[in-house]
């Protein structure tokens, strides 16, 4: 991988990001203050500008707020609630609305990167990475069939049964963890084994949902690919 992969996202979109992911994942809680930009400033190697750049984009997502003379909190907000969904496990998301999520691992293995996949990790087409197909389950009915394509420095996860939340594996066995990224939508028609695993016709309409992650420090971490049906219960899931 090229080192010109961190370059991804704009300092400010870097530093706001290791703050939303420290507020995800309870390192600062509702209410509490924030460090001070000069805190900020002295961590980070970055501009007194480029700092408040990053406060008002927290600002704007509802999970800080500002008091005169005082500095940066945490909000205790409903969106402070929502955006921490956005990074935040399937498990995570299903289990906090009170439905009954369950994982299996399909398959896990090495493969190919390709296309649009081997340009956003800055990799030659060609190139090798880990690749974890599972299926989710909600409240035992299947739900969607999910692709997880993640650099080969991971490739010990090939071996391990990742039937809970691949965020929370991610963050103890790596120290890595979601920031920032982007979400693509689509319909898609079942091939046969897909029909045969998620339990419906061949050729039925499903929504794929591609997620383009970036850990804290700005560095790919994963493309996952969801087909998903279309006829399950409601759930609420952000978009970042």
């Amino acid at each position: 991988m090229k080192a010109s992969s961190k370059k991804k996202l704009a300092q400010y979109e870097r530093l706001a990001g290791m703050l939303r992911d420290r507020i995800a994942a309870g390192v600062y809680a509702r209410e509490d203050k924030l460090p001070s930009e000069m805190e900020l400033m002295d961590e980070s190697g970055l501009s007194r500008s480029t700092v408040r750049h990053a406060l008002k984009v927290l600002i704007d997502e509802g999970l800080v707020r500002t008091e005169r003379g005082r500095g940066a909190f945490v909000a205790d907000t409903p969106a402070l609630h929502e955006n921490n969904l956005v990074f935040s496990s399937y498990t995570e998301q299903v289990e906090g609305q009170g439905m009954k999520p369950t994982t299996r691992t399909v398959d896990s293995g090495f493969t190919k990167a390709g296309g649009s996949i081997a340009k956003f990790f800055d990799a030659a087409v060609g190139s090798k990475l880990v690749k974890l197909v599972r299926l989710r389950y909600l409240d035992d009915a299947p739900l969607c069939l999910e692709t997880t394509y993640l650099p080969p420095s991971f490739g010990s996860l090939i071996d391990r049964d990742i039937n809970g939340s691949l965020y929370a594996t991610l963050r103890q066995k790596f120290h890595r963890a979601p920031a920032q990224g982007h979400k693509t939508f689509e319909v898609c028609y079942a091939s046969q084994n897909e029909a045969f695993l998620l339990n419906v016709e061949r050729g039925q309409a499903l929504i794929l949902i591609t997620d383009y992650v970036y850990d804290t420090d700005g560095r790919p971490l994963h493309v996952s690919k969801r087909i998903q049906r279309t006829d399950r219960a409601k759930y609420t899931e952000p978009i970042g």
